[in-house]
């Protein structure tokens, strides 16, 4: 689902439904972003149900080795939140092995903090698509 296809009550709606979740990652993380080699962190409450402040930080080395990863996904845990939707993004083409170190990640670094991985997204900008590929979002695309 692409942004301009939510419905308009999307900030009622959980996003742990893989077209939902798409949908908001688009909104979200824009050409520019997407350019920018961007992590989009998303917020939300315990339904999954976005708090709308979604924070967007450029410039991810997505080659980092594991310590890398754990530094850059360190934030998460400082701020008790009950689930979150992530998405990678980037001006090329992420090869599926960086995915996968980095939904392992993420995955480890909230479950350690109790945090529910709502959905994982990655944001092609040479597609202008969102995939999802895990999370409660990715479980129920599969």
């Amino acid at each position: 689902m692409r942004f301009d296809e939510l419905p308009d009550d999307i900030n009622d709606l959980p996003l742990d439904d893989p077209a939902l979740a798409a949908g908001v990652i688009d909104l979200c993380l824009g050409y520019g972003d997407r350019l920018a080699d961007s992590l989009l962190v998303l917020p939300c409450d315990e339904r999954g149900v976005s708090l709308r402040m979604p924070v967007v930080v450029a410039g991810v080395p997505w080659d980092a080795d594991a310590a890398g990863r754990r530094r850059g996904t360190g934030f998460l845990t400082e701020v008790p939140l009950p689930g979150v939707v992530v998405a990678l993004s980037s001006a090329d083409r992420l090869r599926p092995t960086i995915v996968e170190r980095w939904r392992r990640t993420l995955e480890r670094r909230l479950e350690a903090c109790g945090t529910t991985l709502v959905a994982l997204g990655v944001a092609d900008a040479r597609t202008d698509t969102v995939e999802i590929v895990g999370g409660l979002a990715g479980a129920a695309a599969a």
